[in-house]
């Protein structure tokens, strides 16, 4: 039977309220069933006045009046010609009064609110004027319920935003968001208003309704795919670290699920207790092997099944870059904002904001992270391997987030580390420690059981009597009293017994179990100790730049120092040995998601210690390593690769499916790394080999002639070993440059021939050559071909083999294991359409296309426009008087064309002039203004290093990390003595360094900022040299005077560890005495030590 108009009508209120209900996020939480009047709503308005008056933040509700007086009309309407049910109705004024309630406890939020609710009620029709309009056509009544949904949908935007306990915290980040659905609601009010002028239909109103939802549906998934992609984009920038794999390996590899007995313990239980504030710091600790990391990791796994929230981090000695803070920091955001699209939104405006602070400042974005965590709610970090860092990491590491932790009160820490010294100093006091090795005895006595019963069932199957197995599992039961609480004891001693195959042998074995982890270690390499190979092969894994795979290490056991390419036995090449790694090796390591590596952090300490007798020695190592490497790629079998022009593909295939290229990838990434290394030995005698095979990689991979008169001076220093040979000090200077240039995304991938210093060696085009040629042979479907080769290339090449083409980006190194999601990632680096606001990320990174770009500028920067204004530009007829004033100007109002004529005025400038515009230019000069200028500077200006060392001295001063970044690699001498005068700008800092002439080493060291130290060393990989003069200035002048002793303190333990020379430390009390720098002297003391300042200073 078809549906009355009046059935329908009432029929559609109805569907408006059930749909609101479920937009709510927890609609259990409300009843508007008792608010039916609007007295309810003047009666909320004025108690909230009253309050805000007493405490002296009163607004002006008479914002509200537009919507309440548009609400009481449209409610007399329908009352009149609907006749709905209250239900119905009480959802016109119940929501209302619930939002001004929720709101006015946050005067910001409040003020927005009110705002809004203004702006909607300005848009809602006078219904008064319509009320003739509905008493004689009753079709337009439909129409009112169009207004009822758009009511509704203003309120459940506005519930959901306000209910959020954390409102405080979001509320800057999320509001853009919140704004522009209402402001989508309010398109579709006015649409619904023009309707009641016209001759509508029940059609049309259907139409209009499914119109307004898919707007709003429209809408959600705009900001979704614009927050997915802001998102994406800032976690390809920081690339945090995933150990989310680490984890499920770790519990992988569990045969027992260990650490039950820390449920009796009553400190852990407190720890655990989210509503328990008292305890909130644990230190977990034990001697090496006592299985810390599997007892951190079952307890992880174990908190996330029961809903915690746990942000966690395995530190490890084989990846030491990973353990830095700002790294770790950034591995613990992205773990918190993965699931919780909310405080994602915090981050986008950071990321707007600060691009550069989020990417490079610990001190930024621990703050950052503070926020979050204190409107997340209960959370744990668990920090694992703290001991495996070295010294200066882990302490920096160690006093960040022991800073964080304090900071966040519902935040609880816990610290998972061996017991060493200077970290029991540090955690002792603030911390309630639990020691695993004297609790973990029913951990370690299941396990051997369980492999114990594993190893009886293979003997019994191999014939040994009951008896027989009794007695081993007598002696074997001993294990765990033996392991004296480490587990790794216990798993490498049953390693040695199962590897026995005969009973006599087992029943030797294990009558005569070691005594202590150095006992089975020295009878693991009494095993291996004369065979060459196994040397070989540990040394490998000991220095190697990342874990390497067995076809690698393979591949590498195969090649000779001297050789010109594989030996060939019987016409074929011999591209690798057939070896059993594991067997030559024996338990000291194991295999690992195709890599190799050392079965635990104390086997390699104990490798490359006295303990072992120094079997292994890291320089020799890397020595070794260097020397292999550069043999390898001098390989004529490698000629393909680095033959014929870039962008010519010849057929490779046949020797990637041969295996000749195995090596290729780590040698070609990490041979400068190796060489670099191995210097610590030799002195000035460089070993005989390696100078052979330098030479030969020089003449068969170099070009010709190198001018290395634009390579920074650290790169050149770094090679001074090899002074006495020009060329190969110039082609190794060069690539070292060009590799890092590279790194830091100082080079055009697509023109790099025309670069300022091009690739020395060819390495980056080979490389390029190879993978394409490699990815060629990948069968591109997901449904393989028949004759396909990719099960032979991914054992040989591994499982990662499609990579980014973007040479500053990580998956430039590891790639991913399928076309798609390369090609996903490859989405992030095209984006050719650049924000105008400078500041913002999206300047930099910028969008896919216009239309991305337009939504970003009407939602980030509304103020902003797209047009184009007419240029300002200058038409020189005249020589310009001031024209070092006007270049200034130019320079700082980001005026490229302006510099491009100034610039004939600019060779007019006397040297003095010169100087104080480059110094300007570091100081106040943009990134990209910098670098135009630097370019399109001839040689001749560049050479004056004079001008360009007085630019970095004031960027130092002002700590611009980028402009330092791109003086450096336009050569800019750390070496050069340079003074920074305050006529430049009253604006600059006074500080004693700024009149000094000093080097940038010394100025930076000055500054006493651990930030700008590691951004030097890190980002810019600017190399301390070993001999300094003037380091008594680091105390002297140091930046601190106007800071407090304890942030002295902090700021000095963190360039600590940069400042290598004694002879700085020989008068630094006297030398900070002497030019008044009080707390400079006050931190060189003892602690109890006071100074009594005289006039004999």
């Amino acid at each position: 039977m078809a549906t009355t108009p009046s059935s329908w009508i009432d029929d559609a209120f109805k569907s408006a309220k059930e749909d609101f209900k479920g937009k709510l996020k927890n609609p259990a939480l409300y009843d508007f069933s008792k608010i039916v009047r609007i007295d309810d709503v003047y009666e909320e308005a004025t108690k909230i006045q009253r309050a805000q008056a007493k405490t002296k933040t009163l607004r002006g509700l008479k914002r509200l009046e537009p919507l309440i007086n548009g609400l009481k009309e449209y409610s007399a309407v329908v009352e009149v010609f609907v006749q709905v049910k209250p239900d119905v109705m009480s959802l016109v004024w119940g929501p209302l009064k619930l939002i001004l309630q929720t709101s006015s406890s946050v005067i910001f939020a409040f003020e927005k609110v009110v705002q809004v609710i203004r702006d909607i009620g300005m848009v809602l029709p006078n219904f008064k004027v319509y009320a003739q309009l509905f008493q004689s056509n009753h079709d337009i009544r439909r129409a009112l319920c169009l207004f009822y949904a758009d009511i509704l949908d203003f309120y459940a935007v506005l519930l959901n935003f306000l209910t959020n306990r954390r409102v405080n915290v979001l509320l800057e980040s999320v509001w853009p968001n919140i704004r522009s659905s209402i402001g989508k609601i309010q398109e579709n009010m006015e649409q619904h208003k023009a309707m009641m002028t016209m001759n509508v239909t029940l059609e049309d109103i259907l139409r209009a309704d499914q119109a307004r939802k898919l707007a709003l549906e429209e809408n959600e998934h705009q900001q979704a795919f614009r927050d997915r992609q802001t998102f994406s984009t800032i976690r390809n920038e920081l690339n945090p670290h995933e150990y989310e794999a680490r984890l499920v390996e770790i519990t992988r590899q569990s045969s027992v699920s260990p650490g039950k007995w820390l449920e009796s313990e009553v400190d852990f239980m407190r720890w655990l207790d989210v509503v328990d504030r008292t305890l909130r710091c644990m230190w977990l600790y034990g001697i090496p092997g006592s299985g810390k990391t599997f007892l951190v990791g079952n307890l992880i796994k174990r908190m996330q099944n029961s809903g915690q929230r746990v942000l966690f981090v395995f530190l490890s000695h084989d990846n030491q870059p990973a353990g830095n803070t700002i790294d770790v920091l950034h591995t613990i955001l992205f773990q918190l904002l993965e699931d919780d699209l909310n405080f994602q939104s915090i981050l986008y405006e950071a990321s707007h904001s600060n691009h550069r602070k989020l990417k490079s400042d610990p001190g930024f974005v621990m703050d950052l992270l503070c926020k979050i965590l204190k409107g997340v709610g209960p959370s744990f970090i668990i920090l694992d391997g703290l001991d495996e860092l070295d010294e200066p990491s882990w302490k920096c590491l160690l006093s960040d987030i022991m800073q964080l932790h304090k900071s966040c009160p519902e935040t609880k820490l816990l610290i998972s580390s061996r017991e060493e010294r200077d970290i029991s100093l540090r955690l002792r006091e603030k911390t309630v420690s639990l020691r695993v090795d004297h609790k973990n005895f029913e951990d370690i006595n299941s396990f051997v059981q369980l492999e114990c019963d594993d190893l009886l069932l293979e003997m019994a199957a191999q014939g040994a009597d009951k008896r027989t197995c009794l007695k081993i599992k007598e002696v074997l039961s001993t294990i765990a009293d033996n392991a004296e609480g480490m587990f790794i004891y216990a798993r490498l001693v049953l390693l040695m017994v199962t590897e026995k195959r005969t009973v006599p042998d087992i029943e030797s074995e294990v009558e005569n179990l070691p005594r202590g982890l150095d006992q089975v270690y020295g009878r693991l390499l009494a095993r291996i100790r004369s065979k060459p190979t196994a040397r070989i092969i540990l040394q490998w894994i000991a220095c190697a730049r990342r874990p390497l795979r067995e076809e690698e290490l393979l591949q590498i056991l195969a090649i000779r120092p001297g050789q010109l390419d594989f030996m060939e036995v019987d016409l074929t090449k011999v591209r690798k040995e057939f070896r059993d790694i594991r067997k030559e090796c024996g338990p000291i390591i194991e295999f690992n998601e195709g890599t190799i590596r050392f079965v635990h952090f104390s086997a390699k300490e104990y490798l490359l210690h006295e303990q072992s007798n120094n079997f292994l020695n890291l320089t020799e190592a890397h020595l070794h390593s260097a020397l292999i490497c550069t043999t390898y790629l001098s390989f004529s079998s490698l000629n393909m690769l680095f033959s014929s022009p870039p962008d010519e593909i010849l057929d490779v295939r046949k020797q990637i499916l041969d295996g000749d290229y195995v090596m290729f990838e780590y040698a070609s990434m990490e041979f400068l790394e190796h060489l670099v290394s191995s210097f610590g030995t030799q002195g000035s005698n460089l070993d005989s080999r390696l100078l052979a095979a330098m030479n030969h990689l020089q003449k068969t991979r170099g070009h010709d002639s190198i001018d290395i008169s634009h390579i920074p001076r650290h790169f050149t220093h770094m090679f001074k070993s090899f002074a006495n040979d020009s060329g190969l000090h110039a082609i190794l200077s060069a690539a070292a440059s060009f590799q890092r240039s590279a790194q830091l995304g100082l080079l055009d991938n697509d023109k790099v021939n025309g670069s300022l210093i091009s690739d020395p060696l060819n390495i980056y085009l080979a490389r390029r050559k190879f993978r394409r040629s490699l990815e060629s042979l990948i069968c591109q479907e997901r449904i393989h071909k028949l004759d396909c080769h990719c099960k032979v290339l991914k054992h040989l090449y591994g499982t990662k083999l499609h990579y980014c083409n973007q040479y500053f980006c990580h998956a430039y190194r590891n790639g991913f294991e399928s076309s798609p999601a390369r090609d996903r990632h490859l989405g992030v680096h095209h984006r050719p359409e650049k924000c105008s606001v400078a500041s913002c990320l999206f300047a930099e990174i910028g969008f896919r296309n216009t239309a991305e770009l337009q939504t970003h500028m009407h939602t980030a920067h509304p103020s902003h426009t797209f047009e184009e204004h007419p240029s300002s530009g200058i038409s020189l007829r005249h020589p310009l008087a001031n024209a070092d004033e006007v270049i200034m100007d130019a320079v700082m109002l980001d005026q490229r064309e302006n510099i491009k004529t100034l610039l004939p005025e600019f060779k007019t400038l006397n040297t003095m002039a010169k100087m104080k515009l480059f110094s300007f230019a570091g100081w106040k000069a943009s990134p990209d203004i910098l670098s135009y200028l630097l370019n399109m500077l001839k040689d001749d200006e560049l050479a004056d290093q004079q001008a360009l060392a007085k630019a970095l001295a004031t960027a130092l001063e002002l700590e611009n990390l980028p402009n330092i970044k791109i003086l450096l690699s336009h050569g800019a001498d750390m070496l050069i003595n340079v003074a920074v005068r305050h006529s430049l700008d009253p604006k600059l800092p006074k500080r004693a360094s700024t009149g000094k002439y000093i080097n940038g080493y010394i100025r930076a060291l000055s500054l006493w900022s651990p930030n700008l130290m590691a951004y030097l060393t890190d980002e810019c990989n600017v190399k301390l040299p070993m001999k300094m003069f003037g380091t008594e200035y680091i105390f002297s002048l140091a930046a601190v005077t106007k800071t407090t002793l304890e942030n002295a303190r902090k700021r000095f333990s963190g360039i600590k560890q940069y400042i290598l020379w004694l002879e700085a430390y020989a008068d630094r009390v006297r030398a900070a005495v002497k030019t008044g720098c009080a707390l400079g002297a006050r931190v060189c003391l003892p602690r109890r030590q006071n100074i009594v300042f005289n006039n004999n200073y």
